[in-house]
């Protein structure tokens, strides 16, 4: 028993080294890709190109159920932009509060028979086509409720333009948004999509669609978050992107092209993480047809979104994210070490499916046999003290840097005074709220494995 056990510590200590050495990888990936964004704004003059009215217009479609506290800003956001050449579209996915009435109501809407092409299918029923008498590049598709997907869908069959941009309804853009993602993709061949980076909204001061003040959340929950964020954005996106090979990009914010979205169907319906999907589906497609094009991600590209406020909310939303991110990944399983699909199959793709998607359940794992290994007498407590600190000191570096990257570039925390409450929030993050969000993904990997649909 105790050599079996002792084999599978083994087995769990090299995972954990490959996952460590994986991570130290993409940080020092991450770190050359911000600083070449950060010097092609800094130096570029970006926003006086992008200010031209004859580069290509764009649609933000903005996907909304039951957001009445924060649709009126999320739509100004959008409105308020730099970008000349922008069209709004809100799609009500049937809300049963007063998101649709205070819409009609704020931007003095009427209803009209619209035609919209059935480009992809299967969408459901649309109630009502609203345009605005005050804003003529703004309308609302008020329809029957099935999920986010479907709403995006419709968007993009009404879509009139070749460029489109998904932005969440609790999700306020920067004036400079729409101008960065497109320059990043008018500069770059055949790209189809653009990630950008997403803040945490909550605490942050704002008005009329504008932030006023940005502050790191001071609730424990969201700030927590804040933490997870600089880490999915600037290591992982940042990291993959100067590799090549990124899955994921922000459901929050992210830049498509129509033809390129239209090809693949659409996204996919039932997924709560069709963020993840729309982007594996789009490499396994253009990979799969032998079709040039590139996939890419600007930190210049910034949009402030809420996060879940409480324990009870997170853990909802992560259980959702883990059962669709493994839904995402197994519709395209033939990707996984696949050298015909190039370094998404033989690297990306296998990282994100055992590393980030199952490595927490491993890391649980790790937990649990060093517990029982002390427990038996195989090691003593000061081995057992001294995994836990190791795991807390990697999470801990690869956060802080990640804060010091943000600060020394675009600074989007402009606050110093802010800067002691979130060094406290990483030191503390590894107690407690990392083991909470990998039971959280314990439980959706167990829900999708078992095909219990989600809630």
């Amino acid at each position: 028993m105790n050599d079996i056990i002792i084999i599978i510590n083994w087995f769990i200590l090299c995972f954990l080294i490959f996952v460590g050495i994986g991570y130290i990888v993409l940080l020092f990936a991450s770190i050359r890709d911000v600083l070449l964004r950060f010097q092609e704004i800094r130096l570029g003059d970006v926003l006086n190109i992008m200010k031209s009215q004859s580069l290509p217009p764009v649609t933000v479609l903005i996907a909304a159920y039951n957001e009445e506290e924060i649709i009126l800003e999320s739509v100004q956001s959008a409105l308020n932009g730099d970008y000349h050449n922008t069209f709004v579209t809100v799609i009500n996915d049937g809300s049963t509060d007063q998101t649709l009435s205070l819409l009609i109501n704020k931007f003095n809407m009427h209803k009209v028979t619209p035609i919209i092409p059935q480009l992809i299918e299967g969408t459901s029923a649309i109630k009502g086509y609203y345009v605005s008498d005050t804003q003529k590049n703004f309308v609302v598709i008020d329809k029957e409720h099935l999920d986010k997907s479907d709403s995006l869908n419709i968007g993009v069959n009404a879509c009139r333009t070749p460029l489109f941009m998904t932005v969440d309804a609790d999700t306020l853009l920067e004036p400079d948004a729409i101008s960065e993602a497109v320059f990043y993709m008018m500069v770059r061949p055949h790209a189809v999509a653009v990630g950008g980076a997403a803040y945490i909204l909550n605490s942050c001061k704002f008005k009329d669609g504008k932030i006023i003040e940005p502050r790191i959340p001071h609730r424990l929950v969201p700030a927590l978050q804040a933490c997870e964020y600089l880490r999915s954005f600037v290591i992982n996106r940042a990291g993959w992107n100067y590799l090549g090979g990124s899955l994921s990009f922000s459901g929050a914010f992210s830049l498509f092209e129509h033809k390129a979205i239209v090809e693949i169907g659409g996204f996919d319906i039932g997924n709560p993480a069709n963020d993840f999907e729309i982007i594996t589906h789009l490499h396994a497609h253009k990979l799969d047809s032998d079709t040039p094009y590139q996939i890419g991600f600007t930190p210049a590209a910034t949009a402030w979104t809420d996060v879940p406020k409480n324990l009870k909310e997170y853990w909802h939303q992560r259980v959702n994210w883990q059962w669709g991110t493994l839904r995402s990944l197994l519709l395209h399983k033939k990707m996984f070490f696949n050298p015909r699909f190039k370094i998404i199959g033989l690297f990306s793709y296998p990282f994100f499916l055992i590393v980030e998607t199952l490595g927490g359940l491993v890391e649980l794992a790790a937990y649990l046999t060093v517990f029982i290994t002390w427990y038996l007498g195989i090691i003593n407590l000061y081995t057992a003290v001294l995994f836990f600190l190791a795991c807390w000191l990697f999470v801990t570096f690869l956060t802080m840097s990640t804060v010091l990257m943000s600060f020394v570039t675009y600074n989007k925390y402009r606050y110093l005074r802010d800067l002691p409450w979130l060094l406290t929030v990483v030191t503390i993050e590894s107690f407690g709220f990392r083991q909470f969000h990998i039971l959280a993904r314990l439980v959706g990997t167990i829900k999708y494995f078992f095909k219990r649909q989600k809630k």
